[in-house]
């Protein structure tokens, strides 16, 4: 008797330990999520769907409050909001043609469940042809913006796994900018950022080395920093 006694009471214990556990994974708040579907890259003058998709505790979510794509190009104090339309299935779109080359901000404004998200992505509109001469676009709060700062990527074509030298050649008022702090910001796609320190090799040409481990298009955000100024570029390199 007393061991059924203890047996039962093991039963009991571990029956309620159970409970307890499964309270606590009905108690973890859900999370309204969204993941923006926007291209890398965009073609100028031609129709292009923006879209994300709206997930609540990993279902997809049909009746958003409010879904709104703010969309502006660097360097511009426009930003336009467009309301987006719902797809069913948890989607939600919205079109737009860009008529002006040069690097964008888009940002999903969703509304569901109480709750608001806002994921941001920088896409580039256009060709390295389309682009204006003058890439240094932003402004970069209350500093001054320096219309005169060029960048030259040497190099946009590299094999995977390999030593890959980017090599950015800048000046600022047609001269050779030195003693600058230079950067390299590369992604690809949703992926990882990676930042790599480049060195000044010369007066106004500033390297740095790293490998890529994929093929495929890649995104280069040049950054340049001084005391006078902060500036930053991107570009497109591919990896076969």
């Amino acid at each position: 008797m007393k061991k059924l006694s203890l047996f039962l009471a093991l039963i009991l214990m571990l029956f309620l330990f159970a409970a307890c556990s499964q309270e606590k994974q009905e108690d973890k708040p859900a999370i309204l999520e969204v993941q923006l579907q926007t291209p890398d890259h965009i073609e100028l003058n031609k129709e292009t769907t923006l879209s994300c998709i709206v997930t609540y505790g990993g279902k997809k979510v049909d009746d958003a409050d409010e879904v709104k794509f703010e969309v502006w190009k660097h360097g511009s104090e426009q930003h336009e909001m467009l309301t987006a339309k719902n797809d069913g299935n948890g989607k939600y779109s919205v079109k737009k043609t860009f008529t002006e080359p040069g690097t964008y901000s888009v940002v999903s404004h969703v509304t569901a469940r109480n709750m608001h998200n806002m994921p941001k992505k920088d896409i580039i509109v256009g060709t390295a042809s389309d682009q204006p001469q003058n890439h240094a676009e932003e402004h970069h709060g209350d500093e001054h913006h320096h219309a005169d700062v060029m960048m030259m990527l040497h190099e946009k074509q590299f094999s995977v796994n390999k030593e890959a030298h980017l090599t950015v050649h800048i000046t600022h008022d047609g001269q050779p900018l030195t003693k600058a702090t230079v950067c390299f910001e590369i992604w690809k796609g949703d992926g990882k950022h990676e930042f790599i320190e480049a060195s000044e090799k010369q007066a106004g040409q500033y390297e740095a080395v790293t490998s890529l481990r994929e093929k495929g298009t890649y995104s280069v955000k040049i950054h340049v920093e001084t005391e006078q100024l902060h500036e930053h570029q991107v570009e497109q390199i591919m990896v076969h």
